[in-house]
């Protein structure tokens, strides 16, 4: 369950915009509807709405929104709006039982990935993305919504089974945070039906409830005149109209049907309040002040939307400020928010967090309010406003460039959002031409004026929440709203800064050669190599307009330093990140990007070492200039250094206090005995390991030579205007040959069966984990059948472990083949369930792969990830971030590349017969690791039993 805040600037960065000859626009006027999106409604008040687009192709994006959510539960169905979302996939008039995820399997929809739902406080969505190139799969795909809506069957059997699983996927939700949760919601939405309508309702109601209950639930609230059928894709929106109103128009709304109301009621806070709250199971310290709830002005004019640009402006200039904040060397907190926001459905609030490290209440409320107060009363600087223009005039533009690029499924939120709350749906052009009409003319003086008028404290709700541990150190509820009393009377002076840069680099590098260069028509790429040895795969693409893409690695990684180097050669660039580069800061840096999009991170991992980052066409110089930059000019500060790892070490010291993070590193050390290159949860003394010249020094070894780094970019790339950019700026790079090698530090699992309990959390929750490991031989065949036997395993875990047993939500196999350091495969099965289904579960679990070995898979499964994977492979081709990885991987992996072009191919040729001897050897009931987490106060023994 998750409340839907909207962070201050995020409604901007979706402006889709670009320049145009047109007339000025009349504030008063309403907002119009996109003129590319078909908005109905049919007799019996059911709303849709239609949008052709085309990427990707053959491909359409299918919802099911209907305006009820747990808050309009009556007291006895406490969690039936999500149990009515789960019972949709159990039987319906034309999908009985589960009939219905396994049609969409076979069509290559796959469940949880493609196939999906969420049931919120206030609207259920269902989500059904399916291929368009056949008539009768689009067909059905309508007949599916339309059972969703209206046909449910409600068999007694089905909704028992139901049960089960929807217990399961509550007992996930249990721990620190729902614990806390349930005690501050009842003040943070002052008695309103929020605080007693959470989604996942009530354990004791969804064990008992009868069938009539829940029916009640559904005759009342599934609707016409409270639905929206949404259509998003490659489809003719004549014939989707028409089948809309084929399968819809029937329907009628019940009489005497009770009214939706538009808003839930919340009463207003009439004093401050302030809550402590403490858990032996929550690993980070977060204050929040929500100092209103009030309800929201809805955007109907213009005017209004520019209401909204001049209040999210002023969100991110606050914002800005209290990032740069966390850069001191004694930061008072890791990372903080404030603005005004959405809050819930029809609410708003202006909301202040922090994530504090080891910092007091005190420290992080004196900061933050500090702030709000500096911005009320000096207001903000001509140079602070100007970058914040430049970077919502870049967004806008990038957006433009792209609106024809637009993927379906980005598409459909708007219409969600319209619909479920009425947000305003303009379209490109006409949000481009209120954008970049109004932005110019928004003044200093209109935009201090709107900081002048954040609100004070008088009436906020003030929460802190914080580990066990810490509670000797934290303020009474008295005392935390007198330090919130406090911070708002502290004397604050005008901000400063330092100029900006005007330019990346003082001096042009010397550029290198081409020395070669090679085509391969068949992938439409083109290889060069410089004269310092770099080499330079280019992939021009169509799929964005502005969009470019780059991934450069070698062989390497901090496993090749000695042991007493580990902790700073793993961080060396991150340290580096944040100290930035040349003599530009990240704070720098960000303020010198304003109005350019450019991002470079340089990365060190276990074998391998390199940079990432995208541009857009405009700014592909000075995204090269700063690549060059990491590699030729990091930045030393040591301020900036005792930063980063005061932040670090106030986010680790609680981690294992978290039952699942403590397992997971319990089960690793068991895994690996111990092994010192091994560690899943980050510690103080990792960090206290940690120094400066050392991890820099590191640093400067692995970027200070660029010999043997193979660069991937794809995207928008215009070849002739690219090459002499990448010989000046990579072909200027440092080279020297050298030998780029990864070390195995020979980090191998136990072998033999061993078997492990371990205790840790109040929860009445369980988790099964088996791991398989082992040596193997490298070959493209095998690892996808490897990987399709996973797949297919998994769907008989969720048929028989969710379905048929009803003993968890979620779970089941996945695994990789990898080359680093040595040839080897892992497999790892996770399986969350209660105590007491522990051994029912695992067996069951066993019993399945025990199956696919001695018999083999079912060619129906089989069929049906063939079906999925191909789905996915065509909608992937269409994208640069599956070419790039593909390209890049093909390097380091030292495999063709061309093989992404036979995919299709070999999918077809995996056999039932392939995956059997997958299972048989991949699978091994003679050498595995099993391990199950037990709440603490569980009679099962704890401890590791070892056979050999």
């Amino acid at each position: 369950m998750k409340l839907k805040l909207r962070h201050c600037y995020v409604f901007l960065l979706v402006f889709l915009s670009g320049l145009q000859s047109i007339a000025q626009i009349n504030l008063s006027a309403p907002i119009p509807v996109d003129p590319n999106v078909r908005v109905g409604k049919l007799s019996n008040g059911l709303t849709y709405y239609i949008r052709k687009n085309t990427k990707p192709d053959n491909k359409v994006e299918l919802r099911l929104a209907v305006n009820t959510g747990s808050v309009l539960e009556d007291k006895d169905q406490r969690g039936l709006a999500h149990f009515m979302e789960h019972m949709n996939f159990n039987g319906s008039k034309h999908f009985p039982k589960n009939e219905l995820v396994n049609y969409l399997q076979k069509i290559g929809v796959q469940f949880g990935a493609d196939l999906n739902a969420y049931t919120g406080f206030d609207e259920t969505v269902y989500i059904l993305p399916i291929s368009t190139d056949d008539p009768k799969i689009v067909e059905q795909g309508f007949t599916v919504l339309e059972d969703w809506a209206f046909n449910n069957l409600m068999d007694k059997s089905e909704i028992d089974k139901e049960r089960g699983v929807v217990l399961e996927e509550s007992r996930l939700s249990k721990g620190a945070q729902q614990r806390m949760l349930r005690q501050y919601f009842p003040k943070l939405f002052n008695g309103s039906l929020y605080a007693e309508r959470l989604p996942i309702g009530s354990d004791s109601i969804l064990k008992t409830f009868q069938p009539a209950t829940l029916q009640r639930f559904y005759k009342q609230w599934y609707r016409p005149n409270l639905m929206a059928v949404i259509v998003v894709g490659d489809i003719d929106p004549a014939e989707a109209e028409k089948k809309i109103k084929a399968h819809f128009s029937s329907f009628k709304n019940p009489v005497a049907s009770k009214p939706r109301p538009a808003i839930i009621p919340i009463k207003p806070r009439t004093k401050p309040e302030a809550m402590v709250l403490t858990d032996e199971e929550n690993t980070n310290t977060i204050l929040e002040v929500i100092n209103y709830l009030r309800p929201a002005q809805k955007i109907k004019t213009w005017a209004d939307f520019r209401k909204d640009l001049v209040e999210d402006m002023v969100n991110s200039l606050i914002n800005e400020r209290l990032q740069e904040l966390t850069t001191k060397e004694n930061p008072p907190f890791v990372y903080a928010f404030t603005g005004q926001q959405a809050f819930i459905r029809g609410y708003e609030a202006f909301v202040s967090f922090a994530v504090l490290g080891n910092n007091s209440s005190k420290e992080a409320l004196d900061a933050v309010v500090a702030e709000t107060e500096r911005a009320r009363k000096y207001g903000f600087l001509p140079s602070e406003i100007e970058r914040v223009k430049a970077s919502l005039l870049n967004s806008a533009e990038t957006a433009f460039h792209e609106k024809d690029k637009l993927q379906s499924a980005q598409l459909v939120q708007g219409y969600l959002n319209n619909f479920l709350q009425g947000e305003p749906i303009p379209g490109v052009e006409n949000r481009y031409k209120f954008v970049s009409q109004v932005l110019p003319g928004i003044t200093a003086a209109e935009i201090n004026a709107v900081a002048r008028k954040m609100p004070d404290n008088k009436n906020a709700f003030v929460l802190l929440m914080a580990p066990a541990k810490m509670k000797d150190k934290l303020p009474t509820n008295d005392a935390l709203l007198s330090e919130m009393v406090a911070a708002t009377k502290q004397e604050v002076k005008p901000y400063a800064e330092k100029a900006v840069a005007q330019n990346l680099m003082s001096e042009t590098p010397t550029p290198g050669k081409i020395t070669s260069e090679t085509k391969n028509d068949k992938l439409g790429t083109t290889n060069i190599t410089l004269s310092n040895g770099v080499t330079i795969t280019l992939k021009p693409t169509t799929y964005k307009n502005d969009q470019v893409l780059m991934d450069a690695w070698r062989w390497g990684g901090y496993q090749r330093f000695p042991l007493s180097e580990k902790d700073n050669a793993k961080h060396a660039a991150n340290v580096v990140n944040e100290m930035g580069v040349k003599d530009l800061s990240p704070t720098d840096l960000q303020k010198f990007l304003s109005g350019k999009t450019v991002e470079v991170t340089p990365y060190i991992n276990d074998y391998e070492e390199g940079i990432e980052g995208s541009s857009s066409v405009r700014d592909f110089e000075t995204f090269l200039q700063l690549v060059n930059l990491y590699f030729t000019q990091p930045r030393r500060d040591e301020s900036l250094f005792k930063s980063m790892v005061t932040k670090e070490k106030g986010m680790v010291q609680f981690m294992k206090s978290n039952p699942q993070a403590f397992y997971q590193d319990t089960l690793m050390k068991i895994v690996y005995n111990s092994n010192p290159w091994i560690s899943v949860i980050p510690t103080e003394e990792e960090y206290n390991n940690l120094n400066l010249d050392t991890a820099l020094s590191i640093y400067k070894k692995v970027f200070g030579n660029a010999d043997g780094m193979h660069f991937t970019f794809v995207g928008n790339i215009d070849l002739a205007k690219a090459k002499p950019l990448l010989e000046k700026y990579l072909g200027s790079l440092p080279a020297t040959p050298a030998d780029h090698l990864f070390k195995d530090n020979n980090i191998r699992p136990v072998k033999g069966v061993v078997e492990a309990n371990i205790k840790k959390g109040k929860e009445e929750k369980a988790l099964i984990t088996v791991l398989w490991t082992g040596e193997t031989q490298y070959s493209r065949e095998e690892n996808m059948a490897f990987q399709a036997l996973l797949d297919v395993l998994n769907i008989s875990i969720i048929e028989k472990l969710r379905e048929e047993l009803g003993g968890m939500y979620s779970g089941g196999l996945r695994g990789a083949i990898q080359k680093r350091p040595y040839v080897h495969y892992s497999v790892s099965a996770s399986i969350p369930t209660g105590p007491e289904n522990v051994d029912k579960l695992t067996n069951a679990l066993l019993a399945i792969i025990k199956n696919a070995q001695q018999k083999g898979v079912e060619q129906k499964d089989l069929d049906k990830v063939k079906e999925t994977w191909k789905k996915h492979y065509r909608s992937q081709l269409q994208e640069n971030n599956y070419w790039l990885d593909n390209l890049s991987r093909a390097f380091i992996d030292q495999v063709d590349p061309e093989n992404i072009l036979d995919y299709e191919q070999k999918v077809d040729e995996l056999t039932v017969g392939d995956l059997q001897k997958a299972a048989q050897k991949f699978l091994t009931m003679d050498n595995y690791v099993k391990a199950v987490l037990y709440p603490e106060n569980t009679n099962v023994p704890g401890g590791v039993k070892k056979t050999f």
